[in-house]
């Protein structure tokens, strides 16, 4: 058994739906076949019953039931069937009711083997199938009654079914023939269908063998004029080629705009080491190289900072979520930029709603704030303002922080949440930045199921942007 579910397991999908088409055809028709067979031979059978007790019913008249149970077969129509042999003769016994036999049709002589029988208990009428003189017989009992009524005894008739065998075995090879036919076509076409049905399941295996991280523009052919279930596979199997390949040219951009990134302070530090080993320098020179190295390295460290937030953020290994109010940690972030803002004179108006909460990473959510905040004081000249909202609208936390400051253009807005992108502008340019912190806000409030958008009327009009986070169910536990 094990071999033989190993053998079937080797087999291809075509295959096996085609051997369980074929079996489940064979089993059908065999079913079918063994009711319809069986059906043909009752009806032969009750067809025959009809001929013997014909035969009964003209022996009747000639039957005495009056004085004792007698037959006088003197003038009888059909006594040459009762002299005949197995192909044309009727075999007759009559019994009395106490089951003695009192007469034999004279083509019992002949016979070389005795019919076997047994007497019904019941005084109605029984026939039954038998194998007599190597030969297929069918016998009939029929009741003998006197005018009144009365049970006098049994009239047995006995006839061979030579005939009516033959055409039931006709009628059995028939449907055998037939019922191997129709499995053997049902299985050649169930194959040539199940090929035909999975043709794209093989353009798909072919397809995603050739498909390679340097050939990543590659797709499953789909044919739309044909719509079932490995159509939508394939349009599954190219949405997800889309997100990977996606996902390769930004990993890719990312590590070419990181490698270009880090590779401009590590220039410039190298550059001024070389340059104060040369010769001795003056403890002022010194401390000058040191204090400008030092500027690149917090730059640096900064950058790697973000690069290790984006890489947390988008990983799947990710602690679970818990209840916390965005309302306490907006408050604490926004005095955090008090100071810097009273510096350059910029007022930081606030209208925050009290005890909304989210589900979230506290952390996560402060570096959002936090960024979204110092990005606003930062591009915000001085005398300017800072407004941020805090408002609960239809089930989620809404943050509209807006400002005076250097705002953008059209084409700035398509590239603003991108990794490392930086404005041209003179105002962003002379900002230290590295381009990830609009990245990393978009990633953590996509994380939540929020989402970010920004708005501006142009450069120097001023930025808006609204963050939208869904609330945390209060009757969460």
């Amino acid at each position: 058994m094990a071999h033989i579910t190993s053998f079937f397991d080797r087999l291809s999908i075509s295959k096996k739906l085609a051997f369980w088409y074929g079996l489940s055809l064979f089993m059908m028709l065999s079913l079918f076949g063994y009711f319809l067979y069986e059906t043909f031979h009752q009806s032969i059978h009750h067809n025959y019953d009809r001929h013997l007790r014909f035969e009964a019913e003209q022996l009747l008249p000639h039957i005495n039931t009056e004085d004792s149970l007698s037959i006088d077969l003197t003038g009888y129509s059909r006594n040459a069937a009762l002299e005949s042999g197995v192909e044309y003769g009727t075999y007759v016994r009559m019994y009395n009711q106490k089951d003695s036999l009192i007469y034999n049709s004279p083509n019992f002589s002949d016979t070389i083997q005795p019919l076997d029988t047994e007497i019904p208990e019941t005084n109605e009428e029984y026939s039954f199938s038998s194998q007599w003189q190597d030969l297929p017989a069918r016998t009939l009992f029929y009741p003998i009654n006197n005018s009144d009524g009365e049970f006098c005894g049994w009239l047995e008739v006995t006839g061979f079914e030579l005939t009516l065998n033959e055409e039931l075995s006709w009628f059995r090879q028939y449907l055998l023939v037939l019922i191997a036919i129709s499995v053997a076509f049902s299985i050649l076409g169930g194959y040539w269908l199940s090929r035909r049905t999975l043709k794209p399941v093989a353009s798909i295996n072919e397809a995603a063998k050739s498909i390679t991280a340097t050939g990543l523009d590659r797709r499953i052919p789909v044919n739309y004029q044909v719509k079932d279930e490995l159509t939508d596979l394939a349009e599954t199997f190219n949405m997800m080629l889309n997100r990977l390949q996606k996902g390769f040219e930004r990993e890719k951009r990312f590590t070419s705009d990181a490698a270009h990134e880090l590779m401009t302070p590590l220039s410039s530090m190298r550059s001024d080491a070389e340059i104060m080993l040369r010769k001795p320098r003056s403890k002022e020179e010194y401390q000058e190289t040191i204090q400008r190295m030092l500027v690149e390295v917090r730059m640096m460290s900064e950058m790697v900072h973000l690069l290790l937030q984006l890489s947390r953020v988008e990983s799947v290994h990710r602690s679970k979520p818990e209840k916390v109010s965005i309302s306490r940690i907006t408050e604490a972030v926004t005095e955090q930029h008090q100071e810097s803002a009273q510096a350059k004179n910029i007022s930081i108006q606030t209208q925050i709603d009290s005890d909304l909460q989210v589900r979230a990473h506290g952390a996560y959510i402060e570096e959002v704030i936090n960024n979204l905040m110092e990005n606003a004081v930062k591009y915000t000249p001085e005398g300017g303002q800072v407004k941020l909202q805090l408002q609960r609208s239809s089930g989620k936390a809404v943050i509209h922080l807006s400002d005076t400051g250097i705002g953008f253009d059209e084409e700035t807005k398509k590239h603003l949440f991108e990794r490392f992108y930086r404005a041209n502008e003179s105002e962003v340019q002379q900002q230290s930045g590295s381009g990830l912190g609009l990245p990393l806000v978009k990633a953590i409030i996509e994380l939540y199921g929020g989402r970010i958008r920004a708005y501006s009327e142009g450069e120097g009009r001023g930025s808006t942007f609204v963050v939208e986070l869904p609330l945390a169910d209060e009757k969460e536990i």
